[in-house]
């Protein structure tokens, strides 16, 4: 009887020491998908906006609901500032001198909901019918965007946010970023409800961003209404101007890539789905998918990966460039690696341009090393550029303004296409994002074609989506404009822009207006132009080169020409 007992006793305890090492065991596998899910929200950055900004101002958040005492709607406030002034379309002022108004009011706030075992999705594949309780928070403010000088509301909005604690429901676009919790709201530190809240005030400012009438972004970031800065001198060059048609373009004095002319290839995602494979690449190993971050689509490779574009191989052209954009994850974790392959007939690798740890490059053609490089400085989190650049005497490599590479021409280096290919370091929380693949043909020199066609066609004047303010990326095709007007002060240009099909035709005409009106204020302000030697026409879409049924159509579409009157 003793014995029986004895061994019941035993079977129990194992039994229970199972049951709860299975239990932590998926705790643990859980806790490591919650961490991933987590790390591709800390992915997550503003894209830089290059244009005016609209001075606004939050006013009191009140509160109708119990759980939410007034210090509480004050600290929302605060937050929902520092959330605007850490966007780039605004000027956050206090008291009564902005031209507009946040008002809100927080009409439910539930800190602690809580919610019996069911987990749901990917939680329940991961946990199985543990029971675990959920705690949930919820909040939903009641938010308008008010005129001040006219009082009217220009939008009222119903924002919800919520969360839970066992759950990694939040997208990119729902978190607020580097916004500390502030005042009474600091007890919430780490709870479902700092998600909640977060998630809310992304909505707010995504709201107020998108429904600012247009005619209030007319200021810089010194707060003064928008003027082409005066133009100095600097050992005889032409220093860039800073004014509100162009971004500072002082990184870029020593930056001497120009993109192709004719687009041979380019992945504008518009046929992408998140959650797939992207459409216009072929995989040759890897885990890739299609994600979003924000309002844009990115391709994310979460292990050791290859990738191939979906062209044919061809014997590249003479004279080509190559561009690719990556996002780095900042100073607080390792960097990835990110190749671009050159590919022989046979498909094997042939060359390599490669970005690691932050601040390393590396080329090397026919396994020979011909360049290593250091940055000048670490990558900072945010979006940044590989670039490739063909001629007839030279391969040159860059990484954002800083040219890492400059080679002659290598022999018997006959590559049809590219591979690129993707490490995360520790892998998989630390996945690498990349898009913008773009493979141009290039052509001739300005001078050629202007002698020979009477017109320069350049893709080289780069602006970013809706925006007329010109990228710094632009220096060395603004600067060989400059060079002729002023080598021959009789040539009188007509600069005119034209845009693809993409939106309504009376929209793209007044972007190319405005983006040829920007061309030549630059000329005229930076090189000393007399402005009676320039006139500038917006054509839209009306004039296209190419169809505007692709990627690569569009693309060619989408340029300045500079017509000899």
């Amino acid at each position: 009887m003793v014995q029986y007992s004895t061994r019941n006793r035993k079977e129990a305890i194992m039994q229970n020491r199972f049951s709860l090492g299975w239990l932590i065991s998926a705790i643990i596998v859980f806790t490591l998908l919650l961490g991933y899910a987590l790390s591709l929200a800390e992915v997550k950055e503003t894209l830089t906006y290059q244009g005016n900004k609209a001075r606004i101002s939050v006013s009191e958040i009140k509160t109708e609901a119990s759980a939410c005492s007034h210090d509480m709607a004050s600290a929302i406030g605060e937050m929902l500032s520092t959330a605007l002034a850490n966007n780039e379309k605004f000027i956050v002022l206090a008291g009564g001198s902005a031209d507009l108004q946040v008002t809100g009011t927080v009409t439910k706030f539930e800190p602690e909901v809580k919610e019996g075992g069911g987990l749901g999705g990917l939680k329940k594949k991961a946990l199985g019918k543990i029971g675990v309780e959920a705690k949930s928070a919820k909040i939903e403010m009641d938010v308008k965007l008010i005129e001040s000088s006219t009082g009217k509301v220009l939008k009222a909005k119903s924002i919800e946010g919520k969360s839970s604690k066992w759950t990694a429901d939040m997208t990119a676009g729902d978190w607020v970023e580097d916004v500390e919790l502030s005042g009474d709201m600091s007890i919430y530190s780490n709870e479902p409800m700092e998600k909640a809240v977060r998630a809310a005030l992304a909505q707010t400012v995504e709201m107020v961003s998108k429904e600012v009438p247009k005619e209030y972004y007319r200021y810089t970031g010194e707060e003064q209404p928008t003027q082409v800065s005066a133009v100095t001198s600097v050992e005889g060059e032409a220093k860039p101007a800073s004014g509100a048609v162009a971004e500072d373009m002082t990184l870029y004095t020593k930056y001497d890539f120009i993109p192709g002319d004719k687009v041979m290839f380019y992945d504008d995602m518009k046929a992408d789905e998140e959650g797939e494979f992207p459409y216009r690449w072929n995989l040759d190993r890897g885990v890739y998918e299609v994600v979003r971050l924000g309002k844009e689509f990115w391709i994310m490779a979460t292990d050791d990966g290859f990738i191939r574009p979906k062209m044919p191989d061809a014997s590249l052209p003479l004279m080509y460039t190559v561009e690719l954009e990556f996002y780095d994850n900042g100073p607080d974790q390792s960097g990835n690696y990110f190749y671009i392959y050159w590919v022989d007939d046979k498909g094997e690798n042939i060359g390599q341009f490669l970005v690691y740890s932050k601040d390393a490059t590396f080329l090397s053609i026919k396994s020979k090393t011909l360049a290593d490089k250091t940055l000048s400085s670490k990558l900072t989190k945010g979006i940044h550029n590989m670039r490739i650049m063909a001629t007839k005497r030279s391969i040159k490599c860059y990484v954002d303004q800083e040219r890492v590479a400059n080679v002659p021409k290598v022999e018997d280096f006959n590559p049809v296409g590219f591979r690129l290919r993707h490490r995360p370091y520790k892998e998989p929380k630390n996945p690498t994002l990349f898009r913008g693949f773009r493979f141009a043909e290039g052509g001739k020199s300005m001078r050629e074609q202007l002698d020979e066609t009477g017109k320069i066609v350049t893709h080289g004047i780069l602006f970013d989506v809706d925006s007329y303010k010109i990228k710094a990326e632009s220096f060395k095709t603004l600067k060989e404009i400059g060079q002729l007007l002023q080598d021959d002060s009789q040539l009188r240009l007509s600069i005119e822009g034209h845009t693809d099909s993409d939106g309504p035709d009376e929209h793209n005409q007044t972007l190319s207006q405005n983006r040829a009106n920007s061309v030549r204020d630059y000329l005229v302000s930076t090189y000393n132009i007399n402005s009676t030697r320039l006139e500038a026409k917006g054509w839209g879409e009306s004039k296209p080169i190419d169809t505007n049924d692709t990627p690569e159509g569009k693309a060619n579409n989408r340029r300045v020409e500079l017509i000899k009157l």
